[in-house]
């Protein structure tokens, strides 16, 4: 880890250092992640953020089945169940 000292402006701005901008392609507009805590503050790009939610979640075992195919699962044995209605015109609907 590099320290860098940067002064703040009358609008509590910053400059975030020209070679750490570059290497992460941080231009002008682009926007990034700050996050605050009792330690201080730490700035990164959407990327890097990204990947470090990424590498969280990857500690985690990945269950058998998706939540969305749990409840498509779920809702399907729930409509099986239900009475179907019958229609003059001769079709049924659940």
């Amino acid at each position: 880890m590099e320290l860098i000292t940067c002064k703040v402006d009358n609008q509590g701005r910053i400059t975030l250092p020209a070679n750490w901008r570059r290497e992460q392609k941080v231009e002008a507009g682009i926007e990034v992640v700050v996050t605050c805590d009792d330690h201080g503050l730490f700035v990164q790009t959407k990327q890097q953020a990204l990947h470090e939610a990424q590498a969280i979640i990857a500690k985690y075992p990945k269950p058998a089945e998706s939540a969305v195919a749990q409840l498509l699962a779920q809702r399907r044995q729930e409509a099986e169940q239900e009475p179907q209605k019958r229609y003059p015109h001769g079709k049924t609907l659940r």
